[in-house]
C-alpha cells in the first residue's frame, strides 16, 4: 500500500468520524491496511486504536461499501463487533472455510442473545447492533451501505500473534511504499 493511499484513506475516515460527531482522541493511532493484497478498495480497513490494555482493547474502524476484512479468527481474543453507522454484512464459520468447507453452524451472541448462524451465510448488523465473537469463530465483514463505522471492544489485541487469516497471502504488516510523506489526521 502506498503512503498516499494511507493518507487518503485515513483522512476520508476522519471526515466520516467528524460527520457523525465521533471526536478523535489526542494523538490518534491510525492504521490502514489492504491486507497485503494490493487493492485497498476491495480488501481494506482503517483502524483507530483507542485503547489496548492488558485487560481490554477498543477500536473504531472505517470501511467503504464492499471493502472486505477477509476471513480470519483469533486464538485468544474475544471481541464484540459493533455497527455504529451504516449496515455491516458479516459471514461466520465454525472452522476455517478454506480448509474444511464446513457447513456446521457458528454459535454467537447478537445483541446479548444466543444465536446460531449458518456457516457462510451473510447477515446484517444495523446501527447500534453488536455481535460477540469468541476465539475460534472465523469471520469476515464488509459494509453493506456506502460506508460503515465499526466499533470493536475486546480483550487485549495482539495483532502480531493472534490474527489467523484463511488466506496465507494476507500480511497486515506489509511495508508502506513511501511515495509521499505521512499526512495523517489529528
Amino acid at each position: 500500500m502506498k503512503q498516499s493511499e494511507v493518507n487518503l484513506f485515513c483522512n476520508e475516515a476522519a471526515v466520516c468520524f467528524t460527520k457523525h460527531q465521533w471526536a478523535l482522541p489526542p494523538k490518534p493511532q491510525w492504521a490502514a491496511t489492504d491486507f497485503g493484497l494490493g487493492d485497498y478498495k476491495k480488501a481494506g480497513l482503517v483502524e483507530l486504536l483507542l485503547a489496548n490494555e492488558p485487560e481490554y482493547c477498543e477500536k473504531i474502524m472505517y470501511a467503504r461499501k464492499d471493502m472486505v476484512t477477509p476471513v480470519h479468527t483469533h486464538g485468544q481474543k474475544k471481541e464484540d463487533i459493533i455497527c455504529w453507522v451504516g449496515s455491516l454484512r458479516l459471514w461466520l464459520w465454525s472452522s476455517n472455510p478454506r480448509e474444511t468447507g464446513t457447513t456446521d453452524p457458528a454459535a454467537v451472541r447478537v445483541n446479548g442473545a444466543e444465536r446460531t448462524v449458518k456457516s457462510g451465510e451473510p447477515f446484517l448488523l444495523q446501527p447500534g447492533e453488536r455481535i460477540t465473537l469468541t476465539p475460534g469463530i472465523w469471520h469476515e465483514f464488509a459494509p453493506a451501505t456506502d460506508y460503515c463505522l465499526i466499533g470493536e471492544v475486546s480483550t487485549w489485541c495482539d495483532e502480531a500473534h493472534d490474527n489467523f487469516f484463511a488466506d496465507p497471502a494476507i500480511d497486515i504488516f506489509q511495508a508502506i511504499e513511501p511515495d509521499e510523506t505521512a499526512k495523517l489526521p489529528g
